[in-house]
């Protein structure tokens, strides 16, 4: 079925309506980014990314080189916090075209100072409407203010997120960068050629053409209401980000790594089972997973809506959305603050008849 669109809205997709009261603005440009730099800072984060869907080589390659940077850092708890932070770097390369690679990454990040740094890694936070008061009086040193946003962070995410204190975080974040960056650059050439090919297969013309629905397709869900504070998204190819996003705004730009898809990855052997359908069947494994798929089949619902409904805490119902997401089986929608989710309705048909007469009922 093709999209409609009357002029100066966005575009009316089938699966989900935008909900009633939320205003459409100018649609804003779509940029792809294909710089090995985002990819380098998301593979040194333990989080952003799932072993199964890279190639055999790099599933040993990581395993390999986040068990000798746990060994150098001396906790692989540390580790894994820490490194959520880093991959939030990410948002230097915005406006700074010249950094391209791991290594230009690493220079500039040479070039600033702790507080700048640190100030880099916590923008997020720094720039939400809740949190962004309490996080500039922890990082300029107030304890009581990092302490209530340690509680704030756990509580949100589900487990530790912040475990050292504030002056120890950019340092660190030095050393974690300094010691991936020989690693990454042994295999960096071959994920350059990943990256150039996902690009390659995009259709450049509906990026132009429509916008929103690009950047759905691309991401495999995610649908942006037109709003006036984003003027601009960028969509980084990501391999070691497989199969998620990872969103971050930096000032009116929306900064999308994207997961490269399949086809890009290059030669594999015939036995192995395409990612996709991977990651399609390992969704529908999972009874909490399958009763979300249900409500979403009744109507598009908030995230609080399905943890109350499932009895559920919202960071675990977000780790099964993810999962439904990057299996294509759930369109996020997204205007500021607000987020719902929808059911893909074309991608359960896939699944099969037993799904769909799960859902019918």
């Amino acid at each position: 079925m093709a999209s409609t669109r009357n002029p100066g809205s966005a575009p009316i997709r089938p699966g989900g309506l935008v909900r009633p009261g939320l205003t459409t603005a100018q649609l804003p440009a779509v940029d792809m980014d294909p710089r090995t730099g985002f990819d380098f800072l998301t593979s040194a984060c333990l989080e952003c990314g799932e072993l199964a869907d890279l190639l055999p080589e790099d599933r040993r390659w990581l395993e390999e080189s986040r068990a000798a940077l746990a060994t150098e850092m001396g906790s692989e708890t540390f580790v894994r916090t820490c490194t959520g932070f880093v991959a939030e770097l990410g948002r230097m390369l915005i406006g700074r075209p010249e950094i391209r690679t791991a290594r230009d990454v690493v220079d500039a990040i040479d070039t600033m100072t702790d507080d700048e740094l640190l100030e880099m890694m916590v923008g997020e936070l720094l720039d939400d409407s809740d949190l962004g008061g309490l996080t500039r009086r922890a990082i300029d040193g107030d304890a009581d203010a990092y302490r209530e946003l340690e509680a704030r962070l756990d509580s949100n995410k589900g487990h530790p997120v912040l475990t050292r204190p504030a002056a120890e975080l950019a340092p660190l974040a030095r050393s974690v960068v300094h010691f991936w960056l020989p690693r990454y650059e042994a295999v960096e050439a071959r994920i350059n050629r990943m990256l150039d090919r996902d690009i390659a297969a995009r259709r450049q013309d509906d990026m132009a053409r429509d916008p929103i629905g690009f950047v759905e397709q691309t991401t495999n869900g995610i649908r942006f209401v037109p709003e006036p504070r984003i003027r601009r998204i960028v969509m980084a190819p990501s391999y070691f980000g497989r199969p998620y996003n990872s969103l971050t705004r930096v000032g009116d730009v929306q900064l999308i790594c994207y997961p490269i898809a399949d086809s890009a990855l290059g030669a594999a052997d015939r036995l192995d089972p395409p990612a996709a359908t991977v990651r399609l069947y390992r969704a529908l494994g999972d009874d909490s997973r399958l009763r979300i798929l249900r409500l979403l089949a009744e109507r598009d619902r908030y995230l609080t809506e399905l943890a109350n409904e499932l009895g559920l805490s919202k960071p675990t119902v977000s780790h099964h959305m993810a999962q439904l997401r990057s299996a294509g089986l759930v369109t996020v929608s997204k205007q500021g603050n607000l987020t719902y989710y929808t059911l893909r309705r074309d991608r359960a048909d896939e699944a099969g008849p037993e799904l769909g007469a799960y859902l019918a009922h």
